[in-house]
């Protein structure tokens, strides 16, 4: 703050004192001369005023307490008819979050699949990883694995009531799937990484954490039952006697550690995409494994080396999306004879990803690192990318193997081990959980089926 001068005056522009001169003698529209002085006080002490009664007045405005719920006030704004109410193709503030809110509000509780016995005495640490699979329409009942140990694989069936809940029955048969009862798969898989579920070539597909001198994958084939006999399960869950571990190894690398498996859709020729501490190594239909990278890297050409994440871009399975220890969002085109990656600067290391439609990525990290790309504008220049959209609320800061998964259809991200699997006769994905040596089931509904409206 300068100090006032009596018959001077301080212009905030050119930093410098003029002398207040008469309006008279002054040239027209200076600054300093009286008339225009006396104005601008009168001005900056009504502004001054303006300001303190801001102050004073600033608690005495309160928001309503429905605008602190998204869905009260979200569903309020639909039923007032305000003029800018959602219309086809075109969205508004209040509709923003209402579906996702109202999932997430509405979660309730809804049984559990016990994967240890309950008079075991032995205290379990989380499930490391699991999958939950709906594939079975002839008797709707879903199918869980899970391991507690990092190398035996258990399944178990998930029956559920007329209220979506898990329910166990102790009349039932054990063939029907609805009793209570654990199936041990005759594979054994050291330090389980990942359980995954190729669906086109209907192969369960593990990897491993342990060191090997080659890149390797479990996978087997879960039998079926005959489709016209309605009293057994689609899976036969703990019947096959047998499983394959493919391997390879590329370069110099005498350690491999595998760190996930992302399945190929569909419409690829490929099996998965494994992700290990040397790089990304794709798995042909013909179960022969190749690595992803160039033959002889160029000098000084960044390559993605230790990698814990990736996914397929939506709706093209030629491109291939990935992200690991170093700080970066990796894109290439599986189609191009030598691969050229793209890259994009991320906060921090990258734990988590999912492409949640044919342009948009969804990336979560260490360091409490979540944000949104776009890959149109994914460039080989590190400080060429900026996020789409941050996630403040996502906190964490040091854990890779953490649960987290993404339900594009109700945008909805859950940092939980959710594959956002439905069950076979369920109209929304449920939330799995691992906690300790059961897995829960969480979803959107009623706790009781008389509660229902």
């Amino acid at each position: 703050m300068n100090r006032e001068i009596p018959g001077y005056y301080f212009d905030q522009e050119k930093k410098k004192y003029f002398k207040i001169e008469k309006t008279q003698t002054a040239p027209s529209s200076v600054a300093w001369s009286s008339d225009a002085v006396k104005r601008r006080k009168v001005e900056d002490k009504v502004q001054k005023s303006a300001r303190r009664r801001a102050y004073l007045t600033r608690n005495h405005i309160k928001r309503h307490f429905l605008a602190k719920d998204a869905v009260c006030s979200a569903l309020l704004t639909r039923e007032i008819g305000l003029p800018y109410a959602a219309e086809r193709g075109r969205g508004r503030l209040e509709d923003r979050d209402l579906g996702a809110a109202a999932w997430a509000d509405g979660l309730v509780a809804k049984g559990d699949v016990p994967f240890a016995p309950s008079f075991a005495r032995q205290r379990y640490p989380n499930m490391p990883c699991f999958h939950v699979s709906g594939e079975d329409d002839k008797t709707g009942l879903g199918v869980a694995y899970a391991t507690l140990d990092e190398e035996a694989l258990v399944g178990s069936y998930i029956p559920t009531n007329k209220n979506d809940s898990i329910h166990f029955s102790r009349e039932a048969p054990s063939s029907s799937g609805r009793a209570l009862a654990f199936r041990t798969e005759m594979v054994r898989c050291p330090q389980m990484s990942s359980i995954k579920y190729h669906r086109s070539s209907h192969k369960m597909l593990l990897t491993s954490r342990e060191p090997e001198h080659s890149c390797g994958l479990y996978l087997f084939s879960p039998l079926l039952s005959d489709p016209e006999d309605e009293t057994r399960p689609h899976w036969l869950i703990g019947e096959r006697n047998n499983y394959e571990r493919l391997s390879v190894r590329h370069g110099l690398h005498d350690e491999w550690m595998v760190h996930s498996s992302a399945p190929a859709p569909p419409s690829s020729d490929l099996v998965c995409v494994l992700g290990s501490n040397n790089g990304l190594v794709q798995v042909h239909s013909n179960e022969t494994l190749s690595a992803i990278a160039p033959k002889v890297a160029p000098k000084g050409m960044k390559l993605p080396q230790e990698i814990f994440a990736q996914d397929f871009q939506e709706g093209n399975h030629n491109i291939l999306l990935a992200g690991g220890r170093q700080p970066r969002l990796w894109i290439t085109d599986l189609r191009a004879p030598e691969p050229q990656w793209s890259f994009s600067k991320h906060a921090s290391s990258i734990t988590h990803i999912k492409s949640v439609n044919p342009h948009q990525v969804l990336v979560s990290g260490l360091q409490s690192s979540m944000a949104l790309y776009d890959t149109r504008f994914l460039s080989r220049n590190p400080r060429g990318t900026k996020p789409l959209l941050h996630f403040p609320e996502h906190h964490n800061e040091a854990h890779i193997h953490v649960g987290w998964d993404v339900a594009p259809a109700l945008n909805v991200v859950a940092a939980a081990q959710d594959n956002g699997t439905g069950m076979p006769r369920e109209r929304l994905p449920s939330l799995f959980v691992g906690e300790g040596p059961s897995l829960r089931k969480l979803s959107l509904g009623v706790k009781r089926w008389e509660d229902e409206a």
